[in-house]
């Protein structure tokens, strides 16, 4: 297999030209290139299609888009080059190649479909270098056995393995490849299923971020969104994850502030599962929760989609009626307005925080307050009777 020279370029119309197929399943039928779609429209193509016509037909292997571009745009002759290719195999792995460092990025979705051509070249290269090592080893006899054993090693250590060299080629990680493989079967497996919009939504939050679509594997509620997905009561997994926790197409309908909900895992090692709704944003449920080590309440902002958790009865509903009477009693004490209202977004009251309600229920504070006044008004009537014996 070899590319050819100059000489195999010519210029053909885009009606004499075939893409491969493996081209439209990997990259998809129609692309959006604006970008290469400007430089064509100004510059016309200026790479040529790389093409096999190996079978008597102009497979394109390289240059599905500018095809494309060229017949949306109307041009009537495209540059093509001829390469020379022994095989069926040999087309595909020119399409790989030929498509490895493809401008314009790559989802990774398309990564994934490259990455399992890759594995299925790579593999049996693999497992021939371990046959190799064997038979070495098998061949050896007693004097050189030492000898052999190195040379085995050596020859083991020279080829990368496979799951390596595939993350290479990617260029993602070997962790992020070894995740991104299960949701890529997973969308495969909804591909065979027939279930087309579930399969489009998880390629979509696939193509968005590797990590978030594998955390969705694993979470208790993704057969219910996919189902919500595939019957278009939602159409990505974000809005379904929502309408799954809270019945809701508009995830925030389902909260108001001053509810409490019973976390299943505490979104903090050092907080306790049950807190309180303080404030609803745009983007954010803000809750309140108590501090396990410290019992200082602290607020935390969650998404919708991301709030795994179950309405709770009120927890404190008496000491939620004192704190309504103690604010009302001392409305016009600002200092004391303030930690009232900051009561209010306790979940359950400790002994010390109940016992604040009722030593400020006894009248111990008036009482003081009282006092306080009569020993200003002693005070004041003293100066005065001192200023009068002065005169």
């Amino acid at each position: 297999m070899r590319h050819c020279d100059d000489s195999r370029v010519v210029h053909l119309t885009p009606g004499e030209l075939v893409v491969h197929p493996k081209l439209i399943e990997i990259y998809g039928e129609n692309e959006d290139r604006p970008a290469l779609e400007k430089s064509i429209s100004e510059k016309g193509i200026l790479e040529s299609l790389k093409v096999s016509a190996r079978t008597g037909v102009n497979v394109v292997l390289a240059g599905k888009c500018r095809l494309q571009i060229a017949l949306k745009l109307g041009i009537t002759r495209v540059k093509v080059e001829f390469v020379e290719s022994g095989s069926t195999e040999e087309d595909l792995k020119l399409v790989l190649d030929f498509n490895l460092h493809r401008e314009g990025g790559k989802t990774h979705y398309q990564k994934f479909h490259e990455g399992e051509y890759w594995e299925s070249v790579l593999r049996p290269q693999a497992k021939e270098r371990q046959r190799e090592s064997a038979r070495r080893l098998n061949q050896s006899n007693d004097s050189n056995l030492n000898h052999s054993i190195n040379d085995s090693n050596y020859q083991l250590a020279k080829g990368k393995r496979v799951i390596q060299e595939v993350s290479n080629k990617l260029k993602i990680s070997v962790g992020s490849y070894h995740k991104g493989k299960k949701v890529f079967d997973l969308i495969y497996q909804l591909r065979e299923l027939k279930k087309f919009q579930a399969a489009v939504a998880l390629e979509g939050e696939f193509n968005r971020s590797i990590d978030a679509a594998y955390r969705f594997l694993s979470d208790d509620r993704r057969n219910k969104v996919l189902d919500a997905i595939e019957s278009r009561e939602v159409n990505s997994i974000k809005d379904g994850l929502a309408f799954v926790g809270t019945g809701f197409r508009n995830p925030w309908r389902k909260f108001e502030v001053g509810q409490v909900y019973q976390f299943k895992k505490e979104p903090r090692t050092d907080f306790f599962k049950e807190a309180r709704v303080i404030k609803i944003t745009d983007e954010f449920v803000v809750f309140a929760f108590r501090n396990s080590k410290t019992y200082a309440l602290e607020t935390l902002g969650i998404k919708p989609a991301n709030i795994n958790a179950t309405l709770q009865d009120e927890p404190s509903v008496r000491e939620r009626e004192r704190v309504y009477q103690l604010l009302e009693k001392f409305s016009h004490v600002y200092p004391l307005q303030m930690m009232f209202t900051a009561m209010l977004d306790i979940t359950n009251f400790t002994l010390e925080e109940e016992r604040i309600l009722a030593d400020f229920e006894t009248g111990r504070y008036e009482e003081m307050v009282s006092k306080r006044k009569l020993e200003f008004e002693m005070m004041v009537n003293k100066e005065k009777t001192g200023d009068l014996c002065a005169a």
